[in-house]
């Protein structure tokens, strides 16, 4: 399914921020934080809100599940919101991202209180660090690492992706910086729903293993 048509699945009353959205994932200059890795996430999304009898129809392809959206409207609209302002400035982004969720979804009439919500999850990918207990927040984090745990030659193919968005550094220094972001990862107990940590846990820590083999060598 296309993401113009998932939109319009979801919100068909309010094709303009659809639109508008798909315009920012499609900037030309994205090469990781494009309508790939949206459409990962929103993948990622869809399994974290399943119970396993429907994660298994929906990978069976069961046609009664063609249309499953398991995840809250905030929840949804965060993994639409997360990554809309991408400038290569981590931090700076998701929260520019968070601030874009204020202005547009109240003016397309959201209210304020479900704007504040998608605002609050957009903020917490910085960092995929949610408090315990909060739900959606560890849901939304985990759909946005699911990459982590994706098939070997994805997870590389998002490493170069992701390189290819800093060519500011030299090679010495993404190295560094990478090496940084890896050890991170395999050092924090990355997925925090049990579903994440089922669908991803093992493969994510083997692919970080590698990568940063890879780094040291």
């Amino acid at each position: 399914m296309s993401l113009a048509r998932r939109w319009a699945e979801d919100w068909p009353t309010r094709p303009e921020v659809g639109v508008r959205l798909l315009g920012l994932w499609e900037e030309p200059r994205r090469r990781y934080h494009g309508p790939q890795h949206l459409a990962e996430v929103l993948a990622a999304g869809e399994l974290l809100g399943c119970t396993r009898a429907e994660r298994l129809a929906l990978w069976f392809h069961d046609a009664s599940l063609h249309a499953v959206r398991p995840l809250a409207r905030a929840e949804r609209l965060a993994l639409w919101f997360h990554d809309a302002v991408q400038h290569g400035r981590p931090g700076e982004d998701e929260r520019a991202s968070a601030a874009l969720a204020l202005r547009w979804l109240p003016a397309a009439g959201w209210s304020g209180a479900e704007a504040a919500e998608v605002a609050r999850l957009v903020a917490l990918t910085e960092h995929h660090r949610p408090a315990a207990g909060d739900g959606p927040g560890a849901r939304v984090c985990d759909a946005d690492l699911a990459v982590l745990g994706a098939p070997p030659e994805r997870y590389r193919e998002s490493v170069a992706q992701l390189r290819a968005e800093q060519p500011a550094l030299d090679d010495a220094q993404w190295r560094a910086a990478r090496r940084a972001v890896v050890e991170d990862l395999l050092g924090a107990h990355r997925y925090a729903t049990t579903t994440g940590r089922e669908l991803w846990g093992a493969r994510a820590r083997a692919n970080l293993r590698d990568e940063l083999s890879s780094l040291r060598g």
